[in-house]
């Protein structure tokens, strides 16, 4: 890294910046509790291995029953109206009048791999409409009731993943993915060559890493052969990958398929949203997650760019940089291009980074990897802020 400063940085660790997307990386509500991700399966896991955006895991043989609930007050020629366009769209469905311990929902009971049925129940008011648990259809909406019964039947009660929070997997499904990236990357990643590098991943039996159409297509352009700018060594499989794949354009997220299996798949960050972020939001106060940067000690360098002190802080610290590059570009922002000079002073890195990133119109956020690991991430000064 070329500074001034080159021999006083010699004993220094060099921290070299992440390239993230130039478009903002979606991170969805992160895991109430990252810390619970140090219990890994003690399972050896498995190696990463090629896919397509295709959908791997077939659907069981489906049975879709739908019960509409009646009232006191219910409306005979509504209910009529409902069960003849239910029999024209070949839709099984049974109204009855509701018990005291009816509640709209969508419940699934398996048999065995290759069958399941699907009750879906709801309320019909007496002005005709369909109340469910997450929806309603009005009178006339018999189109839109089958296109969702259809849905059911690919995916099962869960229903279609797009659109739903935490990629549409339950807290049970999320904690086991969280729980299979939680696992530290165990190889160098710093000017090693991309091939070699993904090669590196082990992933888990349960969730296997597999590229989507578009994702192989961008792959198939890049040269696998140039290496990473970032060493992730040490930090958990899901925080890595994600800087990995971020610094050609990729990124990944979990998808659940129709038999309810979940893959990581591969995405496009050009075409894709809401994929696994690089980092997440820490619970607990910066000070307990990263003490190290809220110590008072005497801080002084000149001559030397950002990038240089910020490795430098490193040394002291404990605490790894990593940085938006990508995003910087994007701005015009270069790091190594802002000398600084830092006068004797007692205080802290945490305060020392403001003032540093500050001249380069970059900030700051203390974040943290699937075990709880906590990083510095440097970005833009327009980046939205990471939220709980």
């Amino acid at each position: 890294m070329p500074t001034r400063g080159g021999m006083w940085l010699c004993a220094m660790l060099v921290v070299a910046g992440i390239v993230t997307a130039t478009r903002p990386v979606c991170a969805q509500t992160p895991p109430r509790n990252p810390q619970r991700s140090r219990a890994i399966a003690q399972q050896p896991p498995t190696p990463a291995r090629k896919g397509s955006d295709t959908q791997s895991g077939k659907a069981p043989t489906t049975l879709i029953q739908l019960e509409l609930l009646t009232g006191p007050e219910a409306n005979s020629l509504k209910a009529s109206d409902w069960q003849k366009a239910c029999e024209e769209r070949k839709i099984a469905c049974t109204i009855r009048r509701g018990l005291q311990d009816d509640q709209p929902g969508v419940t699934e009971k398996k048999r065995g791999e290759s069958f399941r049925q699907v009750t879906v129940v709801g309320r019909l008011e007496k002005t005709g409409r369909l109340v469910f648990a997450d929806r309603t259809f009005a009178p006339g909406e018999s189109k839109r009731l089958a296109e969702w019964l259809e849905e059911l039947k690919t995916y099962g009660a869960q229903g279609t993943p797009e659109g739903q929070r935490l990629w549409g997997l339950t807290e049970k499904q999320f904690t086991s993915v969280m729980e299979s990236l939680a696992v530290p990357l165990a190889i160098e990643t710093e000017e090693v060559p991309l091939a070699e590098v993904l090669a590196g991943f082990r992933f888990s039996a349960n969730h296997p890493l597999r590229w989507t159409a578009q994702a192989e297509q961008k792959r198939a352009q890049l040269d696998l052969k140039s290496p990473c700018t970032q060493s992730v060594r040490g930090f958990t499989q899901g925080t890595a990958l994600a800087l990995v794949l971020a610094e050609v354009g990729l990124g990944f997220r979990p998808r659940r398929q129709p038999d309810g299996s979940i893959d990581l798949a591969v995405v496009d960050l050009a075409e894709a949203q809401h994929v696994w972020p690089i980092g997440w939001y820490r619970t607990i106060s910066p000070d307990k997650v990263a003490p190290s940067l809220f110590v008072f000690r005497e801080i002084h360098f000149s001559d030397i760019d950002i990038a240089g002190a910020l490795a430098a802080s490193t040394a002291v610290t404990g605490i790894q940089v990593l940085v938006d590059r990508p995003n910087l570009k994007a701005k015009e922002i270069d790091l190594t291009a802002h000398e600084v000079d830092f006068p004797l002073r007692k205080t802290t890195w945490a305060q020392a980074y403001d003032r540093l990133l500050g001249k380069a119109t970059c900030k700051y956020e203390l974040l943290i990897d699937e075990a709880g690991k906590p990083f510095v991430w440097v970005t833009s000064l327009q980046t939205p802020n990471r939220k709980p």
